[in-house]
């Protein structure tokens, strides 16, 4: 079994893409983080015989190029991810209630924690570890008054892709 890894160059600076072709998409985050994640030692752990190498990680390039460009269809919900990595049932519930929330929508921590009905603060751990930023969009949760708050790349990062969003919603931005 083979994984790729590659380095996707977004307006947002690099992020590390990683694909396991065929399937889907493993890993999306900015450089630093993918590395505080052990993304390789993790994948290593549940299947050691796995050889992880360079490549083209098309699948995953093909929808972030979309995103940057303007298109506003889903990240497929990535239901693989549960072969690689080891997620809670708490996970799966939080990045299913991401993946649903509208492009260029928010909600509030407090709004997805009713959802998933867990704390608003087990929340705020589980979106810290997701490893498919812009993708499972938890850059769309925001403090229950809209503040921006929270976010593994930066609020800075999390401003833009916010107003990427209306933008490319046709919201006009002040």
């Amino acid at each position: 079994m083979r994984i790729q890894w590659n380095s996707y160059p977004s307006p947002l600076g690099p992020l590390t893409i990683v694909e396991e072709p065929g399937v889907g998409t493993l890993l999306v985050d900015f450089p630093g983080r993918a590395e505080r994640l052990r993304w390789m030692d993790r994948l290593r752990a549940a299947a050691p015989r796995v050889q992880i190498g360079l490549g083209a990680c098309a699948g995953t390039r093909e929808w972030l190029d979309g995103y940057f460009h303007g298109a506003t269809d889903p990240f497929p919900f990535p239901y693989h991810l549960g072969r690689w990595f080891d997620l809670s049932p708490a996970q799966v519930v939080v990045m299913r209630a991401l993946a649903d929330i509208p492009f260029a929508q928010t909600r509030s921590y407090e709004a997805l924690a009713q959802a998933a009905e867990l704390h608003p603060r087990q929340v705020g751990q589980l979106l810290a570890a997701n490893h498919l930023v812009i993708c499972i969009p938890c850059h769309r949760v925001v403090g229950k008054n809209g503040e921006l708050v929270g976010y593994s790349g930066g609020l800075t990062r999390k401003r833009w892709l916010l107003d990427h969003e209306l933008r490319t919603a046709g919201v006009v931005l002040r």
